[in-house]
């Protein structure tokens, strides 16, 4: 005999439909709730568009008038130095070095090749000062200690170039008593660069 087997599920069903339908109109509630929210707190984007970004100028230039400027310019014939006595010329060379950005400079300086000595002048007994006109600041450097530091990025002058300002400086050259021994001597090829880095303000 075949017995039909039957599951009774209406009962069932109909329990949780309620339930069903309870959770869907929540849900639904909810979902309008959100979206009103959102519209509510969400504004049209405002947008400031076409921006650019570029760095401060940094630009340094030299002459040796107060007039024309440019990244070289030749220098100068220290010529009768007496050893041991006071730096000579007795007025200095004058030379300007003007900053054509508009931010300050810290500004620093070296000889960025070893000079022609075939004398042998001990260069760490040979000096060269530089004075700034407007601040009477005045830094006394081995020509020795100039080529060495080269490597790192030069020796730091005193005083800042502030923007789009021009500086008049002097400059003189010595030399110890026992910078060396003969009849006289020459140094050459000595090639002053000065170079300059803004400071963030």
């Amino acid at each position: 005999m075949n017995r039909a087997i039957s599951f009774r599920r209406r009962g069932t069903l109909a329990t949780f439909q309620p339930i069903a339908r309870a959770m869907m109109v929540v849900s639904a509630v909810a979902v309008l709730a959100t979206g009103v929210t959102y519209a509510a707190l969400q504004s049209k984007q405002a947008s400031l568009t076409g921006n650019t970004i570029s760095t401060a100028t940094a630009d340094l230039r030299i002459g040796t008038t107060e007039s024309t400027f440019s990244n070289t310019r030749s220098g100068f014939d220290f010529t009768n130095i007496i050893p041991g006595t006071t730096p000579a010329p007795t007025e200095g060379y004058s030379f300007y070095l003007k900053n054509y950005g508009k931010a300050p400079m810290a500004l620093k300086f070296a000889i960025n090749t070893v000079p022609t000595n075939i004398s042998t002048v001990d260069l760490s007994k040979v000096y060269l000062s530089v004075t700034r006109v407007d601040t009477s600041a005045t830094q006394k450097v081995s020509i020795a200690s100039l080529v060495a530091a080269d490597s790192t990025g030069g020796i730091a002058l005193t005083d800042a170039l502030a923007g789009l300002v021009v500086a008049q400086y002097k400059t003189q050259v010595s030399m110890d008593d026992d910078a060396f021994s003969g009849t006289s001597a020459t140094i050459g090829g000595v090639d002053l660069v000065f170079n300059g880095t803004v400071i963030a303000q």
